[in-house]
C-alpha cells in the first residue's frame, strides 16, 4: 500500500508529460524535440539496427579454436540476462572453450550470485572470480562521501559516477587474467559489445553530449564530456579526496586509454555488434535452457545483477519521470519487437520503486529515504524548470 500511494503521487507530477506517439519518450528526455504529429526526433532519425552477421563472428571463433592452452575464449559473466545469453550460446550453440570469469566489484546483486551458480553448474562451464577486499572497500567507502556530497549538491549529470562506484579497471584485470592465462580472445565486459538497445543516450545527454547508436562518442565529445565531468567534480568540495580523485582518474585513463593499456596478444569483440539482439530469444532461452532466473521483486529482467541500478533508476525516476527503460523499450518499439500499449504496460510495473532494494542501499549509505525524497523533491523543481524550457 505504501508503494502505491508513493506512485500515485509521482503520476500526479508527470501526467501531463508529452510522450512521443510512436515510441514512449517524454519531453523531459534529453534534446528530444517533436514532429506536428507528435512523433520525436529519435523515432525520426532511427536507423535499422545492422550486425556483422553470424558468418563474420564463426571466422572469428574459428579463428581462435584450440588455440588457447586450455580454454579460447574468455566471457565475462555478471549473472545478468546479456552475459547469461552468450556465454550459453558460445558454450552450446559455438561449442567453444570457454571460462567465465566474474570481477566481483562488490556491487553484485544476490540474484547476479545465484545465477553465476546456477547457470554454471547448468552448461557445465568453469568459472573463475577475481575479487579485491580493499578495493571494495574503498569502492563503498567513496560511494558513501560521493552521495552525500551529491545530497548537498545533487545534479542530473552525475546520477551514474556518484553511485555506480565499481572497479573502473575491470575490463583491464580480464584482460590480463586473459594474457596470463594464454586465452587469446575476450568477449563482452563493462561497455564492450552491448546490445544498440541497451546504449544510453540521455545520462550524458542532459551535458548537450550524445553518443552514437552503438554508444561511441567521438574524440572531441570524450574531451567535451571530461571536462565537463571534471567541471561538475570540482563544484563538489565533498568530491576533493583523494580516493575519489583516484576513482576518477582510473576511469578516465581507462575510458580514453583501455584500447593501449589492453594485452596485444588479447583480442576482444562484442557478440551483438554481429548477433540481432532480441529480447523474447534471450529470456527464452536462458530461462529453459540455463536455469536463470530474474528478480522476485520486479518484472523487469535489465540489470537485476547491478545492486546501484534500483536507487539509480529511482532517482532518475523521480526527477525527470522516466528510467533507462523508457528508451530501451522506444527502441525496441522501432526495431518492431513491441508494440507502443506494450511498452507503456511494462513501463507502469518497471517504474515501480523496487522499495526494499532502495532500503538496503540507502542503509548502506548512511541516508533515510525520507531524506532523500525532500532533497529530490526540491531539486526536481529547478531541474524541470529549466529541462522544459
Amino acid at each position: 500500500m505504501v508503494s502505491k500511494l508513493k506512485l500515485k503521487k509521482q503520476d500526479d507530477i508527470f501526467q501531463n508529460v508529452k510522450r512521443c506517439t510512436k515510441c514512449v519518450l517524454p519531453e523531459t528526455f534529453p534534446g528530444i524535440s517533436y514532429n506536428e504529429e507528435g512523433i520525436c526526433n529519435y523515432c525520426l532519425e532511427w536507423k535499422p539496427v545492422s550486425v556483422l552477421g553470424e558468418l563474420k563472428l564463426n571466422s572469428i571463433l574459428d579463428s581462435v579454436k584450440n588455440k588457447g592452452d586450455r580454454y579460447d575464449i574468455l566471457v565475462p559473466f555478471s549473472g545478468g540476462r546479456d552475459s547469461t545469453f552468450v556465454l550459453y550460446e558460445l558454450v552450446k550453440k559455438y561449442s567453444m572453450r570457454v571460462l567465465a570469469i566474474t570481477v566481483d566489484s562488490g556491487f553484485l546483486t544476490k540474484e547476479g550470485y545465484d545465477n553465476i551458480s546456477r547457470v554454471s553448474d547448468c552448461l557445465n562451464v568453469d568459472h573463475v572470480w577475481l575479487k579485491d577486499e580493499n578495493k571494495i572497500k574503498i569502492s563503498k567507502k567513496n560511494c558513501i562521501t560521493k552521495f552525500h556530497g551529491w545530497l548537498k549538491n545533487p545534479s542530473i549529470n552525475t546520477i551514474v559516477p556518484v553511485l555506480n562506484s565499481g572497479d573502473k579497471t575491470m575490463n583491464l584485470q580480464m584482460y590480463k587474467y586473459a594474457h596470463q592465462h594464454h586465452i587469446p580472445l575476450m568477449t563482452g565486459g563493462n561497455i564492450i559489445g552491448n546490445s544498440v538497445f541497451e546504449h544510453e543516450h540521455w545520462k550524458t545527454g542532459y551535458l548537450g553530449v550524445f553518443p552514437d547508436n552503438r554508444g561511441i562518442y567521438s574524440t572531441t565529445d570524450k574531451i567535451k564530456l571530461s571536462f565537463l565531468f571534471w567541471k561538475e567534480y570540482l563544484s563538489n568540495s565533498d568530491n576533493l579526496k583523494i580516493p575519489i580523485l583516484t576513482e576518477y582518474s582510473k576511469g578516465a585513463a581507462v575510458y580514453f586509454f583501455e584500447s593501449v593499456l589492453k594485452p596485444s596478444d588479447v583480442d576482444n569483440f562484442g557478440f551483438f555488434d554481429y548477433i540481432h539482439w532480441k529480447e523474447e530469444e534471450i529470456l527464452t532461452t536462458i530461462r529453459h535452457k540455463a536455469n536463470w532466473k530474474g528478480a522476485d521483486d520486479t518484472e523487469t529482467t535489465w540489470r537485476i545483477d547491478d545492486a546501484a541500478y534500483p536507487l539509480i533508476n529511482y532517482i532518475y525516476w523521480k526527477l525527470v519521470g522516466f528510467t533507462e527503460h523508457d528508451e530501451m523499450y522506444s527502441k525496441m518499439i522501432r526495431d518492431n519487437q513491441i508494440t507502443r500499449k506494450e511498452a507503456l504496460n511494462r513501463l507502469t510495473e518497471d517504474h515501480t520503486p523496487r522499495l526494499n532494494s532502495i532500503e538496503e542501499s540507502l542503509l548502506e549509505l548512511n541516508v533515510d529515504k525520507k531524506s532523500l525524497d525532500k532533497v529530490l523533491d526540491n531539486y526536481r523543481k529547478k531541474l524541470l524548470r529549466s529541462i522544459l524550457n
